[in-house]
């Protein structure tokens, strides 16, 4: 055989010896690769928006459609002692607020402190309120949105007055004023029911009212 032909045959198997050291490199990288993962756990405690009612106080008076400026405009009409009202939570947890006439007539007309505090961890501000009748027996019943809100039926009419944007910070109370006139179509007999929302969330969001009710749990 002729040094022409050794060469060449020793060219091929050179190239597969090298072919071979790659490839068993490239093994030993992808066997010979250690790795370790790290990971972080976290823990986030939130806070909770509560509130609830805590008293009414209620005085009667006689000029409305004014409020009583006068002595002579507190109490009924004629120094009588005739409707009687009471102004309590209607549920185990605090959150309705029950308000009753017993023995109301026309012109009958009280005026109403009620307070609520804030009982979460942090602070809520106040996105507005609602007001409708409860009732099937008030009719024409229409709804003025404002501060006051007002709900004007054949039957009565209800102004509720509060702090929209007012702020609390936990455990913080504020008060609302809340106006109720019998008015001259009322039945005798007759038991009218009707009520008022009062939306809150966290003082950093800027939610609409239909946006806080939406989001607020049922109670």
């Amino acid at each position: 055989m002729s040094e022409r032909t050794r060469a060449s045959t020793a060219l091929p198997f050179a190239g597969l010896a090298l072919v071979l050291l790659i490839a068993l490199a490239t093994l030993g990288v992808g066997y010979g690769l250690w790795a370790k993962t790290l990971t972080i756990n976290g823990e986030v405690h939130t806070g909770r928006v509560d509130a609830r009612w805590l008293f009414g106080g209620c005085f009667e008076f006689n000029s409305w459609p004014d409020f009583p400026t006068e002595p002579g405009d507190y109490g009924e009409a004629e120094g009588k002692d005739v409707g009687t009202w009471s102004v309590r939570p209607s549920s185990a947890d605090d959150q309705n607020l029950l308000f009753r006439i017993d023995n109301g007539y026309p012109s009958y007309a009280v005026d109403c402190e009620v307070h609520f505090q804030n009982d979460g961890t942090i602070p809520v501000r106040i996105r507005g309120f609602s007001i409708g009748a409860v009732s099937p027996n008030l009719t024409g019943c229409r709804v003025t949105d404002g501060n006051p809100i007002k709900l004007e039926c054949d039957q009565l009419t209800v102004y509720y007055y509060d702090g929209l944007g007012m702020q609390l910070h936990p455990g913080e109370q504020k008060a609302g004023s809340l106006v109720v006139h019998v008015e001259q179509p009322a039945d005798p007999l007759s038991t009218y029911e009707f009520e008022v929302g009062i939306c809150m969330a966290q003082w950093n969001e800027g939610a609409t009212l239909p946006e806080c009710f939406s989001a607020a749990p049922a109670e």
